[in-house]
């Protein structure tokens, strides 16, 4: 057997121990860092950065809600105003109510005066005058003086309906104004911009009001898709300063807005008869309700929110 043992060299081990002894701190190289990636650091901070778009979106959501709910209040103080102004306390339904027999211009009335020349008629071929309807003209007056784009006022018992009708020189004016011309999201309800300020020359009176989610301007025409509510609120009451006009509704039905049922031009009276027939069949309720020349049209229109492009 070998017994020797291994060899050590004393002097190189002392000198290795004086070495390792004697290091400092500068004399360690740190180990180089791997530089850091966008896609490293999204990686390591992915929970952050999610809680931060969180966050983001819902401050951006409460101000649109509080955004719309501002408008809303503004739109609602703004038109209540205007309509005690104009009917007074109670508005539309207790006017229609304490005089349900007018005799200025009424639907039937006004069927009779287009059988003559339209540039003859006046007030005058009225015997006898409606003296709440005069109140409300008379103030209507007042208010066309100070907004000339003034067309009447539109109001349909039943429904929270009741507001001044404008019309502009184009359809998008009023859109996004109240009727004072100020900048106001539910915008206005307004007669389209081809139609005669003499109601009655008018074969198709269009007029448009949004489909505001709080309720107001053409909302409550949603409804009219329900058949008990269609049949027992049959009134649309139309005031001009020429009179005061009453509509019997026919027709509630969906569509876009790439169907032409805002025709407000005729080339003969048997195309009015023939369009105004179509709209009878279009409803999703039957009236059996037929047209002659004679009969005017108007024609509420507005989004109804299920569909793009819906009406």
């Amino acid at each position: 057997m070998n017994d020797r043992k291994p060899a050590v060299n004393t002097d190189e081990q002392t000198e290795f121990l004086h070495s390792v002894m004697s290091l400092s701190a500068d004399d360690i190289v740190p180990e180089e860092k791997k530089k850091q990636t966008v896609f490293s650091f999204l990686s390591s901070h992915l929970r952050q950065i999610v809680l931060v778009l969180c966050l983001a979106v819902l401050i951006g959501s409460l101000v649109r809600i509080f955004d719309s709910l501002r408008h809303y209040a503004m739109a609602d103080s703004i038109y209540h105003q205007i309509e005690n102004e104009i009917l007074g306390e109670g508005g539309a339904e207790m006017m229609y109510a304490a005089a349900p027999s007018l005799t200025t211009p009424d639907y039937a009335a006004s069927q009779r005066l287009t059988e003559k020349d339209l540039s003859d008629y006046t007030n005058t071929d009225v015997n006898t005058i409606n003296k709440e309807f005069e109140r409300v003209r008379n103030k209507l007056v007042t208010l066309k003086q100070q907004y000339p784009n003034l067309y009447g006022w539109i109001s349909i018992p039943g429904t929270n309906i009741s507001y001044p009708v404008m019309q502009s020189y184009d359809n998008s004016y009023y859109l996004t104004r109240s009727y004072t011309g100020s900048s106001l999201k539910a915008g206005s309800i307004f007669a389209d911009f081809r139609c005669s300020r003499e109601l009655m020359r008018n074969y198709n009176l269009v007029v448009y009001g949004h489909h505001m989610t709080n309720n107001s301007m053409f909302h409550a025409l949603d409804n009219y898709l329900n058949e008990d509510f269609f049949r027992k609120n049959k009134t649309i009451i139309v005031y001009t300063l020429d009179g005061m006009f009453t509509y019997e509704i026919f027709s509630i039905f969906e569509t876009n807005k790439y169907y032409d049922y805002i025709q407000t031009d005729f080339y003969t009276r048997a195309s009015f008869v023939s369009f105004a027939n179509e709209m009878a069949g279009n409803s999703i309720f039957r009236t059996g309700r037929t047209f002659t020349e004679s009969d005017r049209l108007i024609t509420l229109s507005t989004c109804n929110n299920r569909t793009e492009d819906g009406r």
